[in-house]
């Protein structure tokens, strides 16, 4: 470790005292350092600047001022750490100051071997969410070609029912391969975009059924994003299905927003003829229910369903379920 007590003399350095290593930094004694500036050391005019400014930082609040900077040796670039601070003023009435200097070359470099590493598995699993988008992909033009021989009405149905619900999990993974961030998923962009894509599967005009959405910037997980996105495919196909027969106009509302620091809340909401009086959710067998019901358990969520002027699906669930 380097370090040595200096003088700030207008736009140079004046070094009072340096220990051996100092010395040896610089190829000669303590002693021959005693009271020479460090432009007669060889310093560099552009060095000495930079180290006259940080003293001159630490002299305005009075408090250690620590930098790092990078310096050529015969053995090649060395990175050093630097901390100065403010210790007296001489009888000459020139700013003294204390400095300690750290060799960090291993630590910078194992960083930057990290970040490089890092770097590497991000590529990697980019890579793997697009080729998994890619394979979803497939699987939904394999179901929508069946779908295009099936003569059968409810076959139809259930093959494209499959096809937006593996088309909803494809769009996370597109998501994820388009993102700068590995880690979390734009919802509230996901959610716009699942949404048309519903509308356009099942052919539904925006001048019948209207569609709002209103959602906060809030960010999700992989193993979170995956069963919301599938609670909202589920919910909006079952309104576009079944909330306003005999092209019966109306409006679908989906709500996302972040209710405290811990729970997120989404509302699927239609103001179609509403679920049958006898309807129980705990008690239903459709598949659609059952899925939404499933997937709140995994989500450790709750829900609340309100039959007053349409349907009102409201789920809460914790923004973090590790």
């Amino acid at each position: 470790m380097l370090m040595g007590i200096v003088e700030l003399h207008n736009n140079d350095i004046l070094h009072i005292s340096d220990n051996r290593a100092v010395a040896e930094f610089f190829g000669t004694t303590p002693e021959a350092m005693q009271n020479r500036f460090a432009s007669d050391l060889g310093v560099p005019q552009q060095t000495i600047q930079e180290w006259v400014s940080y003293y001159r930082q630490a002299q305005q609040v009075q408090a250690a001022v620590r930098f790092e900077y990078s310096h050529d040796t015969p053995n090649g670039q060395r990175w050093l750490a630097a901390s100065v601070c403010p210790i007296a003023v001489s009888p000459t009435g020139y700013p003294r100051f204390s400095y300690i200097v750290e060799d960090i070359t291993a630590s910078k470099q194992d960083k930057e071997h990290i970040e490089a590493s890092l770097r590497e598995k991000e590529v990697l699993l980019k890579e793997i969410h697009h080729r998994v988008k890619n394979n979803l992909g497939i699987v939904s033009s394999l179901l929508q070609m069946q779908s295009r021989r099936t003569q059968d009405a409810q076959a139809n149905a259930i093959l494209r029912d499959s096809h937006n619900r593996i088309a909803s999990i494809a769009l996370v993974h597109e998501k994820l391969y388009c993102s700068q961030d590995l880690a979390n998923i734009d919802f509230a962009h996901y959610i716009r975009n699942l949404t048309a894509h519903l509308f356009a599967s099942y052919n539904t005009s925006s001048n019948l059924i209207q569609l709002s959405i209103n959602t906060e910037k809030v960010s999700l997980d992989i193993e979170t994003a995956v069963p919301c996105g599938l609670i909202i495919n589920e919910l909006v196909s079952n309104a576009l299905k079944y909330a306003f027969p005999d092209n019966r106009a109306g409006q679908i509302k989906v709500k996302f927003y972040q209710e405290n620091e811990h729970n997120l809340i989404l509302i699927v909401q239609d103001n179609g003829i509403g679920l049958p009086e006898n309807f129980d959710h705990k008690k239903s067998k459709t598949l659609g229910i059952n899925l939404v019901q499933g997937l709140v358990k995994q989500l450790r969520g709750s829900i609340d369903i309100n039959c007053q002027q349409g349907t009102e699906f409201r789920i809460s669930f914790g923004k973090s379920r590790t």
